[in-house]
C-alpha cells in the first residue's frame, strides 16, 4: 500500500511537470504530494533510532 501511494504521487508530480503552466494542480496540492512521498518513504524504511536503550554495570 505504501509503494502504491508513493507511485501514484510520483506519477502525478511527473504529469504536473510535463504539463507545466497547463497543469491544474495548485502549489498546495504539489506540496502535499511531495510531503506524501517524503513521509511514506520514511515509513517504508525501518527505523534504527530508539528511545529505549540498555545500560548495565555488570
Amino acid at each position: 500500500m505504501i509503494n502504491n501511494t508513493i507511485t501514484l504521487a510520483k506519477r502525478q508530480l511527473e504529469r504536473h511537470a510535463k504539463l507545466g503552466t497547463a497543469s491544474k494542480l495548485s502549489v498546495f496540492e504539489v506540496a502535499s504530494l511531495m510531503d506524501t512521498i517524503n513521509q511514506m518513504h520514511d515509513m517504508k524504511q525501518p527505523s534504527t533510532k530508539s528511545i529505549f536503550f540498555g545500560f548495565s554495570l555488570n
